[in-house]
């Protein structure tokens, strides 16, 4: 995975209103195996930092 990569959550993580199956887009790499992932809720962007799963 990289940067600008899509992505599509495995699990819901319901405090961030985010479902499974969400599409998300890589907009950094972090730590050694974490990115950050923006989601489009609603209006908003919603970043979210995810373990990978390459």
């Amino acid at each position: 995975m990289k940067v600008l990569d899509v992505v599509a959550l495995l699990e819901p993580i319901p405090e961030q209103h985010l479902l499974r199956g969400q599409i998300g887009t890589i907009v950094e790499e972090l730590d050694p195996g974490y990115v950050e992932v923006e989601f489009l809720v609603g209006e908003d962007y919603t970043p979210w930092r995810l373990q990978r799963i390459d």
